[in-house]
């Protein structure tokens, strides 16, 4: 997966679970670069496609922020927790947990 989708999907995520709200600031497209090791050309089109998504505001001059989204209900987010805590005392990989949860989703 390109590292421009992983910063993208990664942030995404996040917004998601909640673990990051409305109006939360993010880092600046140069700090996520340095502190990743990346172009900021990288950083800017993750921020650009998650703007243009709804997810984050990138006003001119501003420090790009977290926008009001739907998230996954809490009670889901609690069902996840059970799921993987029974998936890692099983021995059950990642990958195979997320095969096992596409599976169920077909």
């Amino acid at each position: 997966m390109p590292v421009r989708e992983q910063i993208r999907s990664q942030i995404e995520g996040l917004v998601r679970i909640g673990a990051l709200t409305a109006g939360d600031r993010l880092p600046s497209v140069r700090q996520l670069a340095g502190d990743l090791r990346v172009a900021p050309g990288t950083v800017a089109k993750a921020y650009a496609e998650l703007a243009e998504q709804g997810v984050i505001d990138t006003g001119l001059g501003r420090a790009a922020r977290v926008r009001s989204v739907d998230s996954v209900p809490q009670e889901l987010l609690d069902a996840v927790r059970v799921y993987a805590a029974e998936a890692k005392r099983r021995g059950v990989s990642l990958d195979d947990a997320i095969s096992a949860l596409r599976a169920q989703w077909r």
